[in-house]
């Protein structure tokens, strides 16, 4: 068995796979969450990954369509590498892994798993003998001119699609950047909440206790005196933990603004992607995910 498809027809191919892949992982992912997932990078119903995955896998079952241990094998080891450049680039570019299996067992750097390995070859199996089948009678049964004018039209919109997506993806990167800076402010004022405050706090005691021993001998003025500096370093150490507070505050009110200010593309993206983590910025997506599910 072979495909002889001209340009076109191979295109149509890759457009069917899209919305194809892209009806399975939202079924999937929307039954694990619970809720209605739009899967995938693009706002559309496609997911790219699975159009070209299903064009190569189509071009490695040429010469293997009559062994079907051949083809598990080969469709397994081409998927696997193409899912794991298309994990790297993406995470290099938009600085979000979109996809993660850390938590499968035998698994690589989250971009692959044993687990989506084996379904790849399954696939590949699956769509050379069964699959394939019907979209390949949709594809002969066009005309050339409505083939081309189905291409076209849907070469624009996934093209569209792709720009937006693609900007809203820097976009987000860029905004995980800025909240990554207000979260490392956070955690620096904490800590000086925490222990610089109170240091100043003790010293400041100190002093006064220090001054106080040395005075309470003397004079009723001179232990006024004292109790004096104690209530003002009392009153220094309230006023450094309240200004440090209120930076917190203000910080947090930044981050909650620029949060709820993500566009609906930048959205979907997270929501559309549960699984999602970055290397570089994982506790501020996590916690901008968080933000998102109120």
């Amino acid at each position: 068995m072979g495909y002889s498809y001209s340009a076109p027809q191979w295109l149509l191919v890759f457009f069917l796979y899209c919305v194809l892949g892209w009806c399975f992982e939202t079924t999937v992912v929307s039954v694990k969450q619970r809720h209605f997932v739009n899967r995938g990078f693009l706002r559309g119903p496609m997911l790219p990954i699975y159009g070209f995955g299903a064009v190569l896998l189509l071009h490695v079952s040429l010469p293997l369509y009559d062994r079907p241990a051949a083809l598990f094998f080969a469709s397994m080891a081409a998927a696997t590498v193409f899912e794991y450049i298309v994990g790297v680039v993406m995470e290099k570019l938009f600085k979000v892994k979109y996809w993660d299996y850390s938590e499968h067992r035998f698994q690589f750097r989250g971009y692959i798993c044993l687990q989506s390995s084996l379904c790849w070859g399954f696939l590949g199996l699956i769509l050379a003998r069964f699959i394939h089948r019907p979209v390949e009678w949709v594809i002969a049964a066009l005309p050339f001119r409505a083939l081309l004018a189905v291409d076209v039209l849907w070469l624009a919109a996934f093209l569209a699609d792709v720009i937006v997506s693609v900007r809203a993806a820097l976009d987000l990167a860029r905004v995980l950047e800025e909240l990554d800076r207000l979260r490392e402010q956070g955690a620096e004022l904490r800590q000086e909440l925490s222990e610089t405050a109170l240091t100043r706090l003790t010293n400041l005691s100190y002093r006064v206790e220090e001054a106080a021993g040395e005075l309470a001998e003397r004079t009723r003025d001179a232990r006024e005196e004292a109790a004096s500096r104690r209530a003002a370093a009392a009153r220094h150490a309230a006023d450094v933990r309240e200004d440090i507070q209120n930076r917190l505050d203000e910080l947090q009110r930044r981050f909650d603004e620029r949060a709820s200010r993500l566009s609906r593309t930048r959205r979907s993206l997270l929501r559309g992607n549960p699984t999602a983590r970055s290397a570089q910025y994982d506790a501020v997506l996590q916690k901008l995910k968080k933000h998102l599910e109120r």
